[in-house]
């Protein structure tokens, strides 16, 4: 399409100055070269352009009108074979046209831009499909990745969970064999007072048992739960505001710090829920060496009351545990500030 509005553009000039140049100019030669030059568009044959500049020369010699349309045949050329249009430059020679000779000049520069365009079109594409390739493959291979990184999180659930298991069997069993034994030398002990230490080292036994049993179902509840993770679904649960989370927490926490946090972000999301009107909600989990601090902050405009509501008061509670600091203000929205000592009841 491109071609044909450039070859329109041309024909028209050079019928223009056609007509303004010689007396007498034939509207026959102007009509024969629209079809002439614009039927190789249409009979799209490897042989149509130089069929056409064979019937334009006999025609040249015909008539010394035709080599008004020389330029058209040039920008034929060039478009077609590129630098096979300067023979067309030839024909001055012959008939010396000094503007027909700078129209040529200029199409053939024309045709040499637009080669240079062409080329730089196909080098882009091929980068482009080269680059599209790339992006499948590394889709294909993140994809991969993802795929063992599941695997890989899994056997680490099934070996960690094997381990408790295992650990829970041996503590366990060894509480209960010996328990047992000691149950059974009960029926022949008389004396009193032994039976006593026997009940005694009995009790020792089964709460040895227990405790090991606690001891490793909290490390079961300590490896089970992923605090950013739980952390961004409350997140994704406030549908209709803007949220911006940061989670800076390297070390291992234990299960009763994650259970208090996640109990103190859930509480300040719920009460931005029921009393502000904000837009915009920033929650930081921060760790430093001695404490984790917890800032959850929207933008609402409403002032909180002076009263403290429950869900305040239950955080202010958790807080108490640690010995930690609990801090709400308003500043361009409400905050809540508290810091939690990670050895708050030693403190």
């Amino acid at each position: 399409m491109i071609n044909v509005m450039e070859k329109m553009v041309l024909y028209f000039i050079l019928t223009a100055y056609y007509f303004a140049t010689i007396d007498g100019s034939s509207l026959v030669i102007a009509l024969v070269a629209f079809i002439l030059f614009f039927i190789v568009d249409i009979i799209e044959h490897r042989f149509s352009v130089p069929a056409a500049g064979i019937v334009y020369l006999l025609f040249i010699f015909i008539s010394l009108d035709w080599i008004f349309y020389m330029p058209l045949l040039t920008l034929v050329i060039a478009y077609r074979y590129g630098v096979y249009s300067l023979l067309t430059l030839a024909a001055y020679i012959i008939f010396p046209e000094l503007v027909m000779l700078m129209i040529s000049t200029f199409v053939i520069y024309m045709g040499y831009l637009r080669m240079r365009l062409l080329t730089y079109e196909q080098e882009n594409r091929k980068i482009r499909d080269q680059l599209t390739s790339d992006n499948l493959l590394l889709r294909r291979q993140h994809n991969e990745l993802l795929k063992n990184h599941e695997k890989d999180v899994h056997m680490a659930e099934l070996n960690e969970r094997n381990r408790i298991a295992r650990d829970m069997h041996d503590a366990l069993g060894h509480s209960l064999s010996t328990s047992i034994l000691l149950i059974e030398s009960l029926q022949y002990i008389k004396d009193e007072e032994k039976i006593k230490q026997s009940l005694g080292l009995l009790q020792e036994r089964l709460k040895d048992g227990m405790d090991d049993i606690r001891t490793s179902i909290h490390q079961l509840y300590e490896t089970s739960i992923d605090l950013e993770a739980r952390i961004a679904e409350y997140i994704s649960g406030m549908g209709r505001y803007q949220t911006r989370f940061r989670f800076d927490v390297t070390s291992a926490l234990d299960h009763e710090l994650k259970m208090d946090i996640l109990g103190i972000v859930k509480e300040s999301l719920n009460n931005i829920r029921k009393h502000s009107d904000a837009e915009m909600i920033r929650i930081a989990i921060r760790e430093q060496t001695d404490f984790i601090t917890i800032s959850v902050k929207d933008d609402g405009s409403k002032r909180p009351i002076a009263k403290k509501g429950m869900g305040l008061l239950a955080m202010q509670e958790v807080v108490g545990k640690y010995n930690g600091l609990f801090n709400t203000f308003h500043d361009d929205g409400f905050t809540v500030h508290i810091t939690l000592y990670k050895e708050g009841e030693d403190r």
